[in-house]
């Protein structure tokens, strides 16, 4: 794929499309989602149209979180199936939320879930290295094995949970925007972390760069690998568990996000990075809106976490199959 020039002024051109994108799709989000719903006097219209706004927001700051984390792992690991919900972050993130929430208070569940999903990189890591080296198909087989304990501890937490409950457990472990009412001050923590993840990889991104090409490269070229990294797995798990303590896990989209800009914006993260940001928000705005239709049409919910979990299955088969090898060789 053809590099091209990275400029300042390009720069600023694509945050700006990413912005305006991004907010026509939100307004359009937030009015068609509205019109579904609103009908009455006035002031129920403004109720329903500011819950909507809600759930756009909600689901805009999540997306933007986990397409940046899913960058940075695909970065950090040097292989382009990684992503929060693979590799079992969300499920650790989701794991330590529940019992937070449940057995400690819900006002702390944000920091179980950070101190889960960093817990869960760390343990992934270690696993997958040999000599000192991240072997791919150790870390893809490390993220399903953790994936599958977390998902048999939720299955024992939630039979052990209280009667009424268990519904909750369930319905937030589907990938649920707003299914648990107005949650402002959590939608405005979320965001600034992510703005703030986007600010640190973006200063990261040469770093991002020169690894992609090879640690040893990277280290001759005056990178601190190991600090990089470090910096990269704290950041990227604590937006991650903030985004599941809001919406529950919601698999793939730090999959698809990342690698679609890469097909269209070609592979510097200085660009990939902003870009991952709006994208990322943009995608999962666009997902919980198809999810409202559909609940207009049928009358019957539909979690956005299943929707995405099924554009992202048939994604992830498409890069293990197309993608798989030249990332092996990488290695």
């Amino acid at each position: 794929m053809k590099v091209r020039p990275f400029t300042s002024r390009g720069y600023v051109i694509s945050i700006i499309v990413g912005l305006v994108v991004w907010a026509v799709v939100a307004a359009v989000a937030v009015g068609v989602g509205g019109r579904l719903w609103a009908w009455g006097s006035a002031v129920q219209v403004r109720n329903v149209l500011a819950l909507r706004l809600e759930w756009v927001m909600t689901a805009s700051v999540v997306g933007s979180g986990l397409a940046l984390a899913g960058l940075a792992f695909q970065a950090l690991l040097r292989n382009p199936l990684a992503e929060p919900y693979i590799l079992g972050v969300s499920g650790g993130a989701g794991l330590a939320f529940i019992l937070g929430s449940l057995w400690v208070s819900i006002a702390w569940s944000p920091v179980f879930g950070f101190l889960g999903a960093l817990a869960t990189v760390a343990i992934v890591y270690a696993i997958s290295q040999r000599r000192g080296r991240l072997e791919p198909y150790t870390l893809l087989l490390t993220g399903v094995i953790i994936n599958a304990f977390y998902a048999a501890a939720i299955m024992l937490v939630t039979a052990l949970a209280k009667p009424e409950q268990r519904g909750d457990i369930a319905l937030w472990m589907m990938g649920n925007i707003g299914a648990f009412g107005p949650q402002w001050t959590l939608v405005v923590v979320v965001g600034a972390l992510a703005v703030g993840v986007a600010a640190l990889f973006a200063m990261l991104a040469k770093g991002f760069n020169l690894v992609a090409v090879g640690e040893d490269t990277a280290g001759a070229l005056g990178v601190d690998v190991g600090r990089l990294r470090i910096v990269t797995f704290v950041a990227a798990s604590l937006v991650t568990g903030a985004s599941v303590a809001l919406a529950g896990p919601i698999g793939f989209v730090g999959l698809i996000c990342p690698h679609l800009l890469r097909m269209v914006l070609g592979p510097d993260h200085r660009r990939l990075v902003p870009a991952a940001l709006f994208f990322g928000a943009t995608f999962l705005v666009l997902a919980d809106l198809a999810a409202c239709l559909w609940e207009g049409a049928t009358n019957r919910a539909l979690p956005v976490g299943v929707l995405t979990a099924m554009c992202g299955g048939p994604f992830f088969i498409y890069l293990l199959r197309t993608r798989w090898r030249r990332s092996a060789q990488l290695q």
